[in-house]
């Protein structure tokens, strides 16, 4: 009778203990579910799977993901996928998938991910906003450099791009590389290179110059104009900063620090909810694009503002423009197809991609919802936040940064001490007592150190510095008010 009564527990214990499962997975996929139909259309049967995506959500993130080495390089999608950890995923933009060198299959689309470019080009293009909306539009990147010394911005020029090289030939190029690129050590002929490290150069040389993981080096090549009128303004010590702006065909002009991530593509499909295929607008002659039938990948936007990706079966551009028009998308573009094609969400590969694939847009579910964290209008991109119980936690650095306090860590005694005007404030990690000016505090939740970044409550910090917060619970955003 005891066994009896012991296997009935256990039975009901794994009962509950798979429905509380389901229901916990449920609610981390409901912001992205995956759908299959058969659509007919000029009386032919096409496969169509898609996947839509919540933007709104602040536990999942958007962004390309480059292959493993970088910009250049290509890697098996089931590899990209798990190392990434993301849930959902479509493949990207077009790349020189038949290049015999495996190191330099350099993608044709621009690229941002937290609002810096990554990649340079004209594409009609996929951007995810700040207010976390999706547009789809032709965007043209152009690059500038800004040259500061003592804070004075005393030179600029404009580089031809961010992570591309044009070949030994092109004696008078400007390129900028970021970590993101393939080729880590920058050794090519002809050039001086620029190393820049956290905004700052440090070095010139004419040898191989490392990129620094937080910074970029920039490659001027010895053409006599470079040599005269660029390089003498580059000296090691002063302030470079590189502008991203993008022209766009709707709403003029932007930066790349207004997009929290973006990838072009194209041909555009649909615009304004009507059939908009134009090629050889969009920069495609290639038949193989432009008229053939093919297997195809897509994103779009539906009447719900959601983001929307997927493949078809074999069909031309104009057959998938009108199939996505019939789902419901109002604007949709046609991504990198045939054997890059692939498909995968929350587990599953729906369409393994037939070869290794440059790069990939995909879906990320963070561990905690992200907070944006602006500070008088201006979005930190470098720093997010989030939310422990009721508090918001925020990485001291940028928040002291942008409230221009100064501060001091004491490793010894694990002190973290900031000022500003005639306030001292005092904090240390795992200790719910604050200090201002002397006088002890009680916070709700203690700072803490997370992946070596010390997390501080973000509301109590910046009010006893003097400034003010409001926020946001429909976008997750901490705005900070500095008078």
């Amino acid at each position: 009778m005891k066994s009896y009564r012991f296997l009935l527990y256990w039975a009901l214990f794994l009962i509950c203990y798979m429905v509380l499962t389901n229901e916990v997975q449920a609610a981390e996929q409901e912001s992205v579910s995956y759908s299959e139909h058969k659509v007919i259309y000029e009386g032919k049967s096409f496969t169509i799977q898609y996947i839509e995506v919540d933007l709104k959500d602040p536990g999942i993130k958007v962004t390309p993901l480059l292959a493993e080495g970088g910009i250049g390089h290509v890697e098996e999608f089931d590899q990209m996928i798990r190392r990434s950890g993301a849930i959902a995923a479509v493949n990207g933009t077009f790349f020189n998938a038949y290049e015999q060198d495996s190191g330099i299959r350099y993608p044709n689309g621009l690229m941002i991910a937290d609002g810096r470019a990554i990649h340079s080009g004209i594409n009609q293009t996929l951007a995810i906003g700040l207010d976390k909306k999706a547009v789809i539009e032709h965007w043209e990147m152009s690059l500038k450099a800004h040259v500061f010394h003592e804070g004075q911005n005393i030179y600029s020029f404009t580089p031809w791009s961010v992570n591309k090289y044009f070949g030994a030939e092109a004696h008078d190029q400007v390129n900028w590389y970021s970590p993101e690129f393939g080729k880590q050590h920058i050794d090519y002929p002809g050039g001086s290179k620029i190393v820049i490290r956290e905004g700052k150069i440090v070095e010139i040389t004419e040898d191989e110059a490392q990129i620094p993981e937080n910074g970029a080096v920039l490659f001027i090549g010895h053409a006599k104009g470079n040599i005269e009128y660029l390089l003498p303004h580059l000296q090691v010590g002063v302030d470079i900063q590189l502008e991203a702006a993008l022209q766009r065909n709707t709403n003029g002009q932007s930066g790349s620090s207004d997009w929290l991530s973006a990838i072009g593509v194209g041909p555009k499909l649909i615009t304004a909810g009507r059939i908009d295929i134009d090629p050889e607008r969009d920069g495609f002659n290639d038949p193989k694009i432009t008229s053939l039938a093919a297997v195809r990948s897509f994103v779009g936007i539906n009447h719900e503002g959601k983001m929307v990706m997927g493949t078809t079966s074999a069909a031309t551009l104009s057959q998938m423009g009108h199939i996505l028009l019939d789902l419901g998308l109002v604007e949709a573009m046609n991504m990198d197809g045939g054997a890059s094609s692939a498909l995968y969400v929350n587990g599953k590969f729906v369409r393994p991609a037939g070869r290794p694939l440059s790069n990939a847009w995909i879906v990320q579910k963070l561990e905690q919802p992200q907070v944006q964290i602006f500070v008088n209008g201006q979005y930190v991109h470098d720093y997010r936040g989030y939310i422990n119980g009721n508090t918001t936690m925020a990485p001291f650095r940028g928040i002291f940064e942008r409230l221009e306090a100064d501060f001091e860590w004491d490793n010894e005694t694990r002190t973290l001490t900031a000022w500003k005007d005639n306030i001292q404030l005092i904090l240390r990690p795992d200790d719910q007592t604050a200090y201002v000016n002397g006088e002890s505090v009680s916070l709700d939740s203690a700072p803490v150190i997370i992946d070596g970044h010390i997390y501080i409550p973000l509301r109590f910090v910046t009010e006893a510095l003097g400034a003010t917060v409001e926020w946001d619970s429909e976008l997750y955003r901490a705005s900070i008010i500095v008078p």
